[in-house]
């Protein structure tokens, strides 16, 4: 579910639009038909945490509320529970490509990551950046995934394109279990990284990925 809190994967097929299931549903303003309600206007949505009961086909959505209910993603009382969290009516709209932003596949390396942290001072958590694949590169170097754009990784038995680098919003100063906002996260990267970090990618051959699987890179022209 766009904007939802996710959940962690071991194992994952990687399709023409992105993972098996990513992002497949959104929830939209009743009164105003298609408008994609997002995390960027409405934070709250970051304390419903959304998983699929069969994680490999992506099958059958569960949520769990930040109060603790577990419900479908049809349910009415879900409905209810956020219409109360953002205080608007909304329904839930299905995509089978899914509701990205600039591209289906988006990574982040535990080097930059590291570094970021190293320039606010404390750890960050990667799940600010609500990437799908976390990377931990060969060389210690951060923002090496900045020459990543126009060239393609193997992983597992996929192959991907990366296209562009991630331009960041606000839904990165929101600490992922308390909420809290740390307005210095974007305000670093917006001093230092011009406010990119990560890189979107889209998918040149569909195949199961998994953790720990090793990246291959084609060279450089």
């Amino acid at each position: 579910m766009k904007s939802f809190a996710g959940e962690r994967l071991r194992r994952a097929f990687l399709g023409p639009f992105g993972l098996l299931g990513d992002r497949r549903y959104a929830l939209v303003d009743a009164e105003h038909g298609e408008t994609v309600i997002s995390a960027r206007r409405s934070s709250s949505l970051l304390g419903f945490r959304a998983r699929y009961l069969d994680a490999e086909s992506a099958d059958a959505v569960a949520v769990t509320t930040p109060g603790g209910m577990t419900l479908g993603v049809d349910d009415h009382e879900l409905l209810a529970e956020v219409a109360r969290a953002t205080g608007r009516p909304v329904a839930v709209e299905r995509n089978p490509a899914g509701f990205h932003d600039a591209a289906a596949v988006h990574l982040v390396t535990q080097s930059s990551l590291a570094t970021l942290g190293e320039s606010l001072g404390h750890e960050i958590d990667p799940r600010r950046f609500r990437a799908n694949i976390t990377v931990e590169t060969a060389s210690p170097e951060p923002f090496s995934e900045a020459g990543w754009p126009g060239r393609r990784l193997r992983i597992g038995a996929a192959e991907i394109e990366v296209i562009v680098l991630t331009e960041r919003c606000a839904v990165t100063t929101f600490d992922p279990d308390t909420l809290e906002r740390t307005p210095e996260v974007l305000a670093t990267l917006a001093r230092t990284r011009e406010n990119f970090f990560g890189v979107y990618a889209r998918v040149h051959q569909p195949g199961w990925i998994a953790v720990g699987d090793d990246i291959h890179a084609d060279p450089l022209p």
